[in-house]
Formats: C-alpha cells, structure tokens, sequence
C-alpha cells in the first residue's frame, strides 16, 4: 500500500513518506524485529556509472496523505553495472529525508540477487520480483544469494553528519537489491547463514536501493551513420550469449532532451489496506514522444510486459522503454521528446531496427541496447550514438547546440539536503 509498489522496484517498501526519523510514529514493523522509516525509500543511491548510462527525466513523488510535497527521487542517471567492478553507493541527507538524528547508529547493509531477469536500474515501476522487504527479511522471496556487509566491508556507524559510504562488487549479473539497517543498542542486527537472513535483536530499515548488473557488454554496430529522418536505424547486435534466445530492447532518443523533462507520480487517498493501482498517477513535463514504439508479440523486457503499461514513470531502463513505448505517435506535436524503441524476441545475435521520423531533427542520438536472455536471464547492453542528417550529410551529432553530446552535468542538479529542521 504504498509508493514503493511504483517505486522501490523488488523491494517494496510497504510504507508512505512521512516525517523525519527515527521515532515510532514515524515508522512501521514489517516483521517482530523489523521496523522500516517511512522515508527510506529517498535516502540512500548509488554514485557510480556504468557502461551503460543514459540521463533521465528528474522524477517527483508527492504522497497527498502525508503533505509530502513534490519530493526529488534523486535518480538523475540511468545506469546498468559490470559484474566484478564495484557498485558505489552514499547514505547521507536528501531533500525529504535528513539523516544527522542517525548520526553515530551503527549500520549494516545486506545486498541480495533475485533469481528473475532484471528488467530495471534504479528505483522504478518494476515487475523483475513480487518481493517485499517483509519477504526479503524472511526468506520468503525469490533470492538467488544474499551478503551482508557491515565492520569488516567499510560499513560501520553513521557519521556525524548522518551520512554513509559503501560499495559492492556483484560477481555476476543480474538484479540486486540493497537494504541498509540501523542496530539497536547492544543487538547482534542481521546475519547471513547458507543465504537465509536471520534477525538477533532489532532493527530499522533506513535506506533501500537497486541495481542492474550486466554479465558482459553487447557489441553494437551501426549499419549506416548519418541517416536521414525517416529513415530506418538498423543495429547489429553481437552478444556473449551461447546457446539460447534472447529478447532485445533499443531505445533512439535525441539526446539533450530527457534531463530537460520531469515526472511527478502522485499517490492520493487514504494509504491502507484498500490501497490500490488507482490511486497512483503519472504527470509528465512533456505532451508527448515523437517517435514509434514496436513491441513483439508477447515481448516484454524481462517477465515484464511494457504494452501492457502505460504512462509509467521515465526512471530506470524500463521505465524509458515503458514510457517511449506507451506514449510514441508520429503526429506529437508541443513540447515532446524525440525517441523510438523496439523490443523483439530472437536469436542472441540479430539486426534490430528502430524507427525514426520525418519531422525528427538533425542531431546526435543515442541508442541503448539491453539483451536479456530467455533462459538463463544474462544481460548484455551496450550504448552508442547515430547521427540524424536532412539529406544525409556530414556527422553533426556531437555538439550540445544541435541536440547532441551529453550534459555537462549528467547526474543532474544536486538534489541533496537537509531538511530536518522543516520536518521536526
């Protein structure tokens, strides 16, 4: 019954945004020995980039039960991870969530894997797991592995500043989910034993985040560079995949246009045991998307379905696909983002194509390739850049001025603060 069935992707914190930490009524028991913050959901992100990044929209939530206000997600970045290179992520204060009260609590972080092809990056509308927190803390859900991380890994007590630092190196790919705890006084907190989560005393969660992880990069070759608008960009794709199908998603979107937009996703009514999909709306900063969205028969990224989904938020890899594919006409017309996707099911190895427009503008675009297998739910991606040129002309798509090349700050405006004292 909350934001997080939107937001929190596999880990779906059952709570709203309320106020600042960490007092009783501000926070709900999952489990005998399991309290989560009602603002967890905001306070802890990764920092580090992936091979495969692409700028978002910001994304707002405003939870009306709790007068939360239009509060910053702080996902400025979409990122896909390396297996075998270190996830980097930072608790600290965050408009909507200050964190000094946590100052000096000793703190552990559990990372786990589930066992389903991942389909996101980062905090979104997910279908990758059904796992909550509660199912995660009682080995309930689908969890390949679990680690938990604490003294020994660099994580210890909260600063004085209220403010953590930690990191992860995942050995294979695939889609985690980070879950940082606070321990009582004088409790042992979590411990990991053959991948089951057992709890010695009490605990609160304080901060949720997650990650995909790719197994390897796809190689991506593009068939002609610069094309003119309208015409077809097709893309040879190249996987470390053997033996098995794999479904593909490209994402073409004229670049400079997502970090300029903005989705705010509303939650209103009363936040109980009748909460329902309903009350969850999506308003984007843009009319439309400019562009096609083909989607296979039965195709979805991951066990997840993207034409079944309209509107969802533009935050993590689905939630672009979703967006550009619910949303793409070819008569958009106001303010709209030029984007086109495609998502087909095939061999490892194929010629995806994705469309363009007439009336799309010269400029620098950027692809996005994911691949999932079918079977075994491996992950390949890739990134890259065609130029789109009226009559086929030289490569512009390079500078910042026609649309192209990424922004000087990619990860966005620095939505980092402080608030506790507006929440006290």
């Amino acid at each position: 019954m909350t934001v997080a069935l939107v937001l929190a992707g596999p880990l779906s914190v059952t709570t709203t945004v309320g106020a600042t930490p960490v007092a009783e009524s501000q926070s709900i028991s999952v489990t005998e020995n399991v309290d989560v913050w009602e603002r967890s959901p905001l306070t802890l992100r990764t920092t580090s980039e992936g091979p495969t990044t692409i700028v978002a929209p910001r994304t707002f939530i405003n939870v009306e039960a709790a007068a939360t206000g239009d509060l910053p997600l702080n996902k400025r970045t979409v990122t896909i991870h390396e297996r075998n290179e270190s996830i980097n992520m930072s608790f600290e204060s965050r408009v909507g969530a200050g964190t000094r009260a946590l100052a000096g609590d000793e703190a552990q972080l559990l990372a786990v894997k589930f066992d389903k092809a991942p389909t996101t990056a980062g905090a979104n509308a997910s279908n990758i797991s059904s796992a909550s927190l509660e199912d995660v803390l009682t080995n309930n859900s689908d969890i390949t592995s679990s680690e938990l991380l604490d003294d020994a890994e660099g994580v210890g007590t909260i600063d004085e500043d209220g403010e953590l630092q930690a990191s992860y190196t995942p050995e294979s790919g695939g889609a985690y989910g980070f879950v940082l705890v606070t321990v009582d006084e004088g409790d042992d907190g979590l411990s990991v034993s053959d991948g089951n989560v057992s709890v010695n005393g009490n605990v609160t969660v304080v901060g949720v985040e997650q990650a995909v992880v790719q197994d390897n990069a796809s190689n991506v070759e593009r068939t002609q560079n610069p094309v003119n608008p309208g015409d077809n960009v097709t893309l040879a794709v190249d996987t470390e995949m053997e033996d098995e199908n794999a479904t593909h998603a490209v994402l073409l979107v004229r670049q400079g246009e997502l970090q300029r937009q903005s989705s705010t996703v509303t939650v209103s009514g009363e936040l109980n045991e009748s909460f329902s999909a309903d009350q969850v709306t999506i308003e984007n900063s843009f009319d439309a998307v400019s562009g096609v969205g083909t989607v296979g028969s039965n195709t979805g990224l991951g066990s997840f379905n993207l034409s079944e989904n309209q509107l969802i938020p533009a935050i993590g890899v689905q939630g672009l696909f979703g967006t550009v594919v619910s949303e793409a006409e070819s008569d958009a017309d106001g303010d709209v983002i030029h984007a086109s996707a495609t998502i087909v099911s095939g061999d490892a190895d194929a010629n995806v194509t994705v469309q363009t427009l007439d009336s799309w503008p010269n400029g620098a675009y950027q692809y996005v390739h994911v691949a999932v297998g079918n079977e075994t739910g491996t992950i390949n991606s890739d990134t890259g850049t065609v130029a789109v040129s009226p009559g086929g002309g030289p490569d512009n798509g390079g500078s910042p001025g026609n649309g192209g090349g990424p922004p000087a700050n990619g990860n966005g405006p620095n939505d980092t603060g402080d608030d506790e004292g507006d929440a006290e």
